[in-house]
């Protein structure tokens, strides 16, 4: 069975389908409202502390991203209608979840594509509080899985180990989307909005994130097809890599300047200067987010 998608990271994974969306633990609610507010306050900074960890592990572009979690989790304005509502007799789980899914359901009415893919961020957050709430561990994926499901975290996405495989095969989720940045700075094949529910997760899935398709249960004559496929793109990667130091021309000869984006000074320590001719866009934000109290 091939299920067409739409390619947000090229490349080609085969593996195990790893369910994403199962679902969350149960959380054992407290017996008043002011023991409710201190569970969350204390699974807000757990929230907050396990992604510090992380931003210390993480190069300049997951940092950023965690970063910006954790500002928007140390944010009252963020969780203060979740308080109100426990004020008035609300569980800590059902306030904040009411409180996020309004939040989320502003940036999913976006007419940009841009704040529509900041919806995961904001679904992260949720879900890493609820997850404190319940102190739920999480399931960790096979080695080499394709990971699959409506949409996947970012903290998900770092969280995972990809050194050995596996890629990402999403109902929703979005090329814009921060997951998707990250995809492709490390070469994760991804493949989002599919056109119809992954229904079978058993056995070896092929995923193709270059043209936007994964199939299930797939034939000898589909691994041998996929298989040459996958190794025709290492080929033309690797030949692409032999042309990053030559000049950047047009087919008529004219010249054009390669220029590459960072997010942090730092990153100019990882970019070999003989593959680009300067800095095309610096995000500043990231530089004003570091100096707030």
């Amino acid at each position: 069975m091939r299920i067409e998608g739409v390619p947000a990271s090229a490349g080609y994974a085969e593996g195990p389908l790893f369910d994403l969306d199962r679902p969350p633990a149960v959380y054992a609610g407290k017996a008043t409202a002011a023991e409710e507010q201190t569970s969350l306050e204390a699974a807000i900074g757990t929230a907050v502390s396990r992604l510090t960890a992380m931003v210390e592990a993480a190069d300049s572009d997951a940092a950023g991203i965690l970063e910006f979690h954790i500002a928007m989790l140390e944010d009252d304005a963020l969780s203060g209608p979740a308080f109100t509502s426990i004020a008035s007799g609300r569980a800590a789980d059902a306030a904040w979840r009411e409180a996020l899914d309004a939040e989320i359901a502003g940036y999913e009415a976006s007419d940009q594509d841009y704040f529509r893919a900041r919806a995961t961020d904001l679904r992260d957050i949720r879900d890493q509080v609820l997850r404190a709430l319940t102190e739920d561990g999480g399931s960790t994926a096979p080695s080499g899985a394709i990971l699959c499901g409506e949409d996947i975290a970012p903290t998900r996405f770092l969280e995972t180990d990809w050194s050995h495989g596996g890629g990402i095969a999403l109902k929703a989720g979005s090329t814009a989307s921060h997951v998707a940045m990250l995809a492709r700075s490390r070469g994760v094949p991804m493949v989002v909005g599919l056109r119809e529910p992954l229904a079978d997760l058993a056995g070896v899935a092929l995923l193709d994130a270059e043209h936007g398709s994964i199939v299930l249960a797939p034939s000898p004559a589909e691994i041998g097809a996929f298989r040459q496929s996958s190794a025709s793109f290492a080929a033309r990667q690797g030949m692409a890599q032999s042309f990053l130091a030559r000049p950047a021309m047009t087919k008529a000869g004219t010249a054009v300047r390669v220029q590459v984006n960072i997010a942090d000074p730092s990153d100019v320590d990882g970019i070999d200067i003989a593959t680009c001719d300067g800095v095309g866009l610096m995000r500043t934000e990231f530089l004003f987010g570091k100096t707030l109290p």
